[in-house]
């Protein structure tokens, strides 16, 4: 059993309260950073989880709750963002990682787990989100001539009980007509159970993993339209994708 305090951005989404629960059942007392703390009930009932309301952007509340932490890990991250011209995903995932090293080394943490994507890449010309994802990753993993200890996970599509991506689909095929329009039904994902990736996360809390960026994928790949027309089969809908 473990004693350690980890803290942890990004908590309150469907990986964090699956890791952060995982954590608990291992021993460690972990802090989560939220804006709405009374929205998350369900991680206010472990009694090792505390819920700290605050604004994570703010690099003096970042340091004040890192201090007394062993481990930061950070799950922030946005999938879209709306008329910002990419500024909500700068963010997100180049800005705040930014704070969350130099908080963490202010306050005397040495160890980063940060969540990142599969492809990830800071010269990535076609995406915003992946390239995005890619300079956060190089920035937190830049952190080591700090003395941070740091360890990235790039995974694919992770499913599991409160999922968005299998959860989105389901809620659009119960309201689509004869016909659902699918954009790149020929993209590739190989999904990733959370439960995966949790554990994966859990064993690379000591350092050695160090200085690694894992990707994280499942046995299997399918395209969207397969994985859209499983989901489409589970609900016994007719629609055509």
């Amino acid at each position: 059993m473990h004693h350690e305090t980890i803290c942890i951005t990004g908590g309150t989404g469907f990986v964090g309260q699956h890791l952060a629960n995982r954590l608990t059942q291992h021993g460690y007392k972990v802090r989560i950073l939220t804006r709405r703390r009374e929205r998350h009930r369900e991680l206010i009932v472990n009694p090792d989880v505390t819920l700290v309301e605050t604004n994570v952007h703010n690099a003096d509340a970042l340091r004040q709750q890192f201090e007394g932490a062993d481990v930061v890990i950070n799950l922030v991250g946005i999938l879209n963002e709306t008329g910002n011209k990419g500024a909500g995903f700068r963010q997100a995932h180049v800005e705040l990682p930014e704070k969350i090293v130099a908080a963490a080394t202010a306050s005397g943490v040495s160890r980063l787990l940060h969540m990142s994507a599969l492809n990830a890449a800071a010269g990535e010309p076609n995406s915003l989100y992946l390239k995005t994802r890619g300079e956060g990753e190089d920035l937190v993993h830049g952190a080591a001539d700090q003395g941070l200890v740091v360890t990235s996970f790039r995974p694919s599509v992770i499913f599991g009980n409160g999922d968005s991506f299998f959860n989105r689909f389901a809620t659009l095929l119960k309201i689509a007509g004869p016909v659902f329009p699918l954009a790149c039904p020929d993209s590739r994902f190989a999904p990733v159970c959370v439960t995966d990736v949790v554990e994966a996360m859990c064993r690379s809390i000591g350092d050695a993993t160090s200085g690694e960026r894992l990707d994280l994928c499942g046995p299997e790949t399918f395209t969207l339209a397969e994985l859209v027309g499983y989901t489409r089969d589970l609900l016994q809908l007719k629609c055509h994708i």
